[in-house]
């Protein structure tokens, strides 16, 4: 996908954001074994978070809360976001 597809206005998978797009976290569809590791990281529902890379292979990098964190693809696929 890219820039031009992204549409705001739906519920999403994270993964499919594209560089420099920030977005807010809306729900976590996986057990609570990886909930509580975004709770950890402060990707709660309801942050905001900025795709600071995503080159649809490999991880993906966020801004979160002033830090970075790296998610792995699937992790990232779990989380639904919408545009902020």
């Amino acid at each position: 996908m890219n820039s031009e597809s992204f549409n705001p206005a739906h519920l999403m998978p994270l993964s499919l954001i594209p560089t420099g797009h920030s977005v807010v976290l809306r729900r976590v569809g996986a057990g609570d074994g990886i909930a509580s590791r975004l709770a950890a990281m402060g990707v709660l529902p309801g942050t905001t978070i900025e795709v600071r890379h995503n080159d649809r292979h490999g991880p993906i990098i966020l801004g979160v809360n002033g830090g970075r964190v790296m998610l792995g693809r699937g992790m990232a696929s779990k989380m639904s976001v919408q545009d902020s």
